[in-house]
This record gives structure tokens, C-alpha cells and sequence, in this order.
């Protein structure tokens, strides 16, 4: 029933913004494949972001599409979903809207269709939660860096406390108390936080 109530909406938005037209619709989701195809897919262990999903879509360093899907865990101890959103480089979004001429609202709904069917799917059944979906599109001009999966197998203890230490406002005896994996966990996060500074 959601789905349904989401479909008529879309749709009704689509209506108002300019009259469906599938031509448009194939050369969308064409541009939308072609980028992908470009990219390499990083996918954010939820354990280092708060227990939500990422999938990142990457060109060389630098990320061109993700989504971010966000899970609530008030009142209860399951963790539920709560919704997902897709944020698109505006270059593409500015190239597909002048290229088409059509309407950046128009364009969104289409990519938000055409990823919450194809991709955000897929992503649900390969991580266990096949409510996962896409709910809006945005555009983004940030240049955030993928992320990096760093192997904290070869660097000590006392190096990634340190790091820690310099680069947040943790304090050095409640670092020292941290369990080793956790204490992987939080310098890979820090690290991936410093390279977008």
C-alpha cells in the first residue's frame, strides 16, 4: 500500500512538472547506467556509520552518487528503517536538465524511480533488509571523498590512539580503555572523516 501511495505521487509530481514522456525517461535512466557503469561501488560498514547504510558510487577518489538509507531505534530494540535518500553530483543533474530540457524536479522523480527499483532493491536483499527504498533524490555539489576500508592490521595500538587523540576531542584514558576492534573501528572513522576536511 506505501508503494502504491508513493507511485501515485511520483506520478502526480511527474504530471505537474511536465507530461510523462518515456523518450525522455530511456535517455534519463541511459545517462543515469552510464554513470554507474564509470563508478566503483563502496559500500560504508554500518558500524561506523551509526548503524546506517551507505552505498557509494565512486570515480577514482571522488563520490558521484550515494545513497544513504536511515535506520531509527527508538522505542524498540530492533532497529527499523526509516528512510533512504539518493544525492546525485549537480553537474549531472545540471548536464541531463539543459541537455533534455526539462525541469530538475521532473528529473529527480525519475532518477529516484529508476534507483529505488534497480538499486536500492538490490542493495535491501543483500544486506538483510528488503524494506530499504529510496524515497527522494537531491542534488549535491559537495566534493566528498569515497570511503577507504583501511587495514588497521599493520598499525599499532598506540599509533591509531594517537591519531584519535589529535584529530577529535576524545580523551586519551577513554581511548586506552577501548576494546581493539572498536578502537579499529573509530580510526578508520576518523580517518575517512579527515580526508573530506
Amino acid at each position: 500500500m506505501k508503494d502504491l501511495i508513493k507511485k501515485i505521487l511520483r506520478e502526480e509530481v511527474q504530471k505537474r512538472f511536465i507530461k510523462s514522456n518515456q523518450s525522455f525517461e530511456r535517455l534519463i535512466i541511459k545517462q543515469m547506467e552510464s554513470l554507474i557503469s564509470e563508478t566503483n561501488r563502496v559500500v560504508v560498514p554500518p558500524e561506523e556509520n551509526y548503524g546506517n547504510f551507505n552505498e557509494e558510487w565512486c570515480k577514482g577518489d571522488k563520490i558521484i552518487m550515494q545513497a544513504r538509507y536511515f535506520f531509527s531505534s527508538e522505542d524498540s530494540d530492533e532497529e527499523k528503517f526509516f528512510g533512504g535518500d539518493l544525492y546525485v553530483n549537480k553537474e549531472e543533474i545540471d548536464f541531463l536538465s539543459q541537455m533534455l530540457q526539462v525541469r530538475k524536479p521532473y528529473l529527480l522523480n525519475v532518477i529516484t524511480e529508476w534507483y529505488d527499483e534497480k538499486y536500492a532493491t538490490k542493495f535491501g536483499q543483500e544486506t538483510g533488509h528488503p524494506e530499504l527504498e529510496i524515497d527522494e533524490t537531491h542534488e549535491t555539489d559537495s566534493d566528498h571523498k569515497c570511503y577507504k576500508m583501511i587495514n588497521t592490521s599493520n598499525l599499532s595500538k598506540e599509533y591509531m590512539i594517537d591519531y584519535i587523540f589529535t584529530n577529535t576531542l576524545y580523551k586519551l584514558s577513554d581511548l586506552e580503555k577501548l576494546p581493539d576492534g572498536e578502537l579499529e573501528r573509530r580510526y578508520r572513522s576518523v580517518y575517512n572523516i579527515q580526508l573530506n576536511k
